[in-house]
């Protein structure tokens, strides 16, 4: 049965087509479900998961990884050397379009609303602490960075504090 509803009642075996992959160009032997007034059928294209035109998933995924990267040309060129001679231009610029194709409804649905104001924020941080201005200090860290001489040793020893360094805060 097809897509438009109609029997086909016959098999053929020994049909072919062709298709572009990484790999070159290659051949895939396939069935067809016919009858005569109708288009044929082949439900293995499904199963396998071809693509509906001549060019592989794998090598639209690639034209797209390259154009990306580069000018179409340059893109075209690079698939041409790992490849061979299976992507024309306006082809590599169709492909790209129906890579394309759903972007805007990507972006739609990342669309950000606005938090309420009982929506709370938590904010993770690595807790090394900032080195502090001597007068922006608390009182005591302030009197024993006085105390102190101003020796800034790149290491410490077990257990030792500087007194220089406290979490920042934003208020």
């Amino acid at each position: 049965m097809g897509p438009d509803g109609l029997l086909r009642p016959r098999l053929e075996t020994g049909h072919q087509r062709l298709l572009a992959t990484v790999f070159g160009t290659v051949t895939v032997s396939r069935c067809a479900w016919r009858r005569l007034e109708a288009g044929n059928v082949h439900p293995a294209d499904a199963v396998l998961s071809l693509p509906r035109g001549r060019h592989s998933h794998g090598l639209a995924r690639l034209a797209v990884r390259e154009a990306i990267r580069v000018s179409c040309d340059a893109a075209r060129e690079a698939i041409f050397r790992r490849c061979g001679p299976v992507l024309g231009k306006r082809r590599l610029a169709g492909l790209l379009v129906e890579a394309a194709h759903d972007i805007d409804a990507f972006y739609d649905a990342r669309v950000v609303e606005p938090c309420p104001a009982s929506t709370v924020l938590v904010l993770s941080v690595d807790g090394k602490g900032i080195v502090m201005r001597p007068e922006e200090l608390r009182e005591a860290p302030r009197q024993a960075a006085a105390k102190r001489q101003h020796t800034f040793r790149t290491r410490l020893s077990a257990g030792e504090k500087t007194a220089r360094k406290r979490p920042g805060v934003v208020r």
